[in-house]
């Protein structure tokens, strides 16, 4: 099978694996010592391209199913606003049209967040790239290489995330020929989404998995929830990783990539249409899976002596896979 055939089908990949059941009130003693309390309800499919499982113990199984099918529904509603691949999401009309009429309020939303970490990562975050990876993609289909520096200058100067206009009624790009991929940022903001279900339906503690993590409250012993990071390639744990009512993501250049060395991937600096090789996966540990998502991406482009600052004055836990594939613990929360 080609290999470029292979890499184009495949989004950022999970880099976190569950000690237990994922996406699960987790751990065989819960499941052992109350399971004549609990019915189980689950729930296992894919997000914007992503593995996705929430699964829910609760006294009521039909209020357990209810809060399943509700969170199915609200999974499918942003996927449709937010895919690449749907040609009538709304990310998709806004980047074929170069504006959006009537955006839902979740696009707005998502759209003014994006800006937000923009800010805050000195343009290191920015939705824009897309341009980047459609001439990374076609070059390395056609040519296998990656395209001439006149293509990525050309394509640069399409990126530059302050040429959104955002208005309530209205998205639009002030260049033409723009166009966004809310690949680094969604999963993390459908995930807080669905947190934000299992709360007011009265869950309190739930590990939900929609391309990130989010722990809600404790693990059901008392104890904190407890995840193993995997490497890049997914072939053993660099370490574990615990934590409290927090969210959780990684991000990795190898997630997708153009060719075998993975120096080509779908991390793209803006400034210079590079995918960055300083770091080779990073780990962000914040109280919401958008915030983890986004900066997550944006760490593995920024400078670390950056990234750590801002980890630091936003009281988040951050950690590195370093080129010489050692792990280390930048700041903990």
């Amino acid at each position: 099978m080609n290999f470029l055939n292979q890499t184009f089908k495949r989004r950022r990949v999970l880099k976190i694996i569950g000690v237990s059941a994922v996406g699960a009130i987790t751990g065989g003693t819960l499941i052992n010592s109350f399971k004549h309390k609990f019915h189980k309800v689950h729930w296992q499919g894919v997000s914007l391209g992503s593995p996705s499982e929430i699964t829910i113990y609760h006294h009521e199984k039909d209020k357990a199913e209810s809060i399943i099918e509700k969170s199915v529904k609200k999974i499918n509603y942003l996927e449709n606003l937010f895919s690449l691949y749907k040609k009538d999401s709304q990310l998709s009309i806004l980047n074929e049209r170069g504006n959006l009429e009537s955006p839902a309020s979740e696009m707005l939303n998502l759209m003014y967040l994006s800006k937000k970490y923009a800010k805050i990562t000195n343009g290191a975050f920015d939705i824009t790239v897309q341009p980047l990876w459609n001439i990374y993609k076609d070059s390395f289909a056609k040519f296998n290489r990656p395209p001439h520096e006149k293509v990525v200058t050309e394509a640069l100067s399409l990126v530059n995330i302050d040429n959104i206009s955002i208005e309530k009624n209205k998205i639009e790009y002030s260049v033409k020929g723009m166009s966004s991929t809310l690949n680094g940022i969604a999963q993390g903001y459908i995930t807080d989404k669905i947190s934000e279900i299992m709360i007011d339906s009265g869950i309190k503690n739930t590990l939900i998995q929609i391309g990130e993590y989010r722990g809600i409250g404790e693990h059901p012993e008392g104890r904190p929830w407890r995840l193993l990071i995997s490497n890049p390639e997914h072939t053993s744990s660099i370490g574990a990783l615990e934590f409290r009512n927090r969210a959780v993501a990684t991000s990795a250049g190898m997630g997708t990539i153009f060719e075998n060395s993975g120096k080509h991937n779908h991390i793209f600096d803006p400034k210079n249409g590079i995918s960055p090789s300083n770091l080779l996966q990073t780990t962000v540990l914040a109280e919401t899976a958008t915030e983890a998502d986004a900066l997550s991406t944006a760490f593995l482009i920024l400078d670390k002596t950056k990234s750590t600052k801002i980890a630091k004055d936003r009281n988040i836990g951050f950690e590195v896979l370093n080129n010489k594939r050692n792990r280390e613990i930048i700041t903990v929360i």
